[in-house]
């Protein structure tokens, strides 16, 4: 069973943004984002919780992938 990404998929169009994923599991995705800009980080994405995980921010988006909250990531 492979994760729902469409949610994912909408915020990064309305972004700009592109994916590439290197692993998709049941519930769960990995790859690197690329922004309009051209910079690539990697992100993780919790299907069950719509969280995207970036290098310093946590995303929440609702099922059309809209942006919920925004948490900061303390390194």
């Amino acid at each position: 069973m492979s994760v729902n990404v469409k949610a994912l998929i909408h915020w990064a169009i309305y972004k700009g943004y592109k994916l590439r994923f290197t692993r998709r599991a049941a519930g769960h995705a990995a790859g690197v984002l690329t922004t309009a800009d051209g910079v690539e980080l990697p992100f993780a994405y919790d299907a069950a919780e719509k969280v995207i995980q970036l290098p310093d921010i946590h995303i929440h988006i609702n099922d059309y992938g809209w942006e919920v909250r925004r948490e900061s990531v303390s390194q």
